[in-house]
């Protein structure tokens, strides 16, 4: 979702006539801070809380608002919501898989909470989000070596699922704590690791352990 407000330079000249050139600055500031603001109020309303937007000034992030140029001045004000975050990892999980057969690169999986749910689709609201892959070699392909010591994979950088968590981290961390991590799917579901307390919980914690796949963890920030 994104506001965008551009300031020419006819327009700034049919202001500046009756107002001082840090007048009509600050004039556009509280334009714009008003839109933000009615966005924000907005976002609560349908998402329940205000994820925070990125603000550029003339391309420059995080630049005040009255900082914008008379002529041709641009601010723009980016909100990543949840369903923004997910549909790049995906997207990006895909672009960045190997490719024979393209079971893997088919085969990423979202969970919200204990749910699958499509890609790039409605996202439910979730206490948790979690992306795996449940391919047996998901694991050799993130970080497996053959006997000769090589990379399992070369036609790819190795480490897909640990790169695009670090990669979504800088590019949302301010909407979203994501993190590169390890699951277990098990015929559509995710395993959990439960409290050893006998001979059945530890067969169960055991076959988790034995399943546990690259994964990444995505959860709104409060």
């Amino acid at each position: 979702m994104t506001i965008k407000s551009t300031f020419d330079a006819f327009d700034a000249a049919s202001i500046v006539s009756d107002m001082s050139s840090a007048a009509v600055r600050a004039a556009v500031a509280q334009f714009a801070a008003a839109e933000i603001t009615e966005v924000d109020a907005a976002n609560r309303r349908v998402l329940g809380r205000v994820p925070p937007p990125s603000v550029s000034v003339d391309g420059r992030l995080g630049a005040p608002l009255s900082s914008v140029k008379l002529d041709g001045g641009v601010i723009v004000a980016d909100w990543a919501v949840i369903g923004d975050v997910l549909a790049w990892i995906g997207r990006t999980l895909q672009e960045r898989s190997p490719v024979v057969s393209g079971r893997y690169r088919d085969s990423h999986t979202l969970f919200a909470d204990d749910a699958e749910v499509p890609i790039g689709g409605d996202v439910p609201p979730a206490a948790q989000y979690v992306f795996l892959n449940p391919v047996p070699y998901a694991h050799k392909i993130e970080i497996g070596k053959t006997k000769s010591g090589r990379d399992f994979v070369v036609s790819v950088p190795n480490r897909i699922y640990e790169r695009t968590a670090d990669d979504a981290k800088a590019r949302f961390g301010n909407v979203a704590n994501i993190r590169f991590s390890y699951r277990a799917p098990l015929a559509g579901a995710l395993l959990k690791y439960v409290p050893v307390r006998g001979p059945a919980s530890r067969a169960a914690n055991a076959m988790e352990r034995e399943l546990r796949v690259p994964s990444i963890i995505v959860t709104l920030r409060n």
